[in-house]
Order: C-alpha cells, then structure tokens, then sequence
C-alpha cells in the first residue's frame, strides 16, 4: 500500500516537525550540506530512544543488544548493551529478555515468563535455522503495567 503525502506545495511550506522538533531545509538555503548535517543530527536526537535496548544479529547465531535502561517497579534497570551472545541453532523461537536484575536470558524457548511470577522486559523473538539467524521480531513496544489487584 502506497503512502499518501502533502501536496508538493505543502511539503515545500513545512517549517519542522512539531512532534519532534526537525527542522526542514528551507528551499534555496545555503550551504545545502551544512542544513542537510543540521536535519541529520535533529533526526538522530528524536529516534535515539528507539535504539535502546534492541537485538540485533551480528551474524552467524550471534546477537548484540544496544545498551539502555528500563524501570523494574521503582527500580532503575541500567544495561550496558552486549555483543557475541551466541543462540541456539534450529530454534523457532527464542524469547530474549532482560530479566528483573537486568541479565540476559537467552535461553527460553517455548515462552516469555510469567510476568506476575518473574518480572522482566521483553525484547525479541528470534528463529534460527542451519547456524543463521532467520528472524528477528522485535517484542520492546510491548509494554506491561501490573494492576496490583485493582
């Protein structure tokens, strides 16, 4: 499916991004490059966060996974990030999360824990296949709010 976009007049009156705060290039400004650097670097502020803690295959049956922080209740989880974590082969899912105390576990293959019993966060669903890693599904976005009985 196709996406739909402004007018080519809307696009070339934008000023910036109010979710995010980019700024467009005004039409004709220079220097060109200087301006493109500047959108650049506003881009990478506004999706730095989306890098945190992802899984992502470093060939082979290995895996790296950014560095990044997640609350654990009222506990600051820090993670330094990791890289060579190396997978189980002919696997057609591998859960990958971060437990409670902010270790990695990559050995859970029929499920994610029970998070009412073992509180961590979720971060990929990986399938490997003859010493590859096929797939990586990326589980972060899911979020869980325990509701402490109410």
């Amino acid at each position: 499916m196709a996406e739909v976009y402004p007018t080519d007049n809307e696009l070339l009156n934008i000023v910036n991004d109010t979710e995010t705060g980019v700024e467009y290039i005004t039409t004709g400004k220079a220097p060109y490059y200087l301006e493109f650097r500047k959108m650049l670097y506003r881009l990478i502020l506004a999706a730095k966060r989306a890098n945190d803690l992802r899984v992502f295959d470093e060939g082979g049956l290995d895996i790296g996974v950014k560095s990044g922080a997640f609350w654990c209740g009222t506990t600051l989880v820090e993670y330094a990030g990791s890289s060579g974590n190396t997978l189980a082969d002919d696997r057609d899912n591998i859960y990958i999360y971060l437990d409670s105390a902010g270790s990695l576990v990559l050995n859970e293959y029929s499920a994610f824990p029970n998070m009412e019993t073992t509180p961590h966060l979720r971060l990929a669903i990986v399938t490997t296949s003859g010493g590859d890693i096929t797939s990586i599904t990326d589980v972060r976005c899911n979020f869980y709010v325990p509701n402490n009985g109410a």
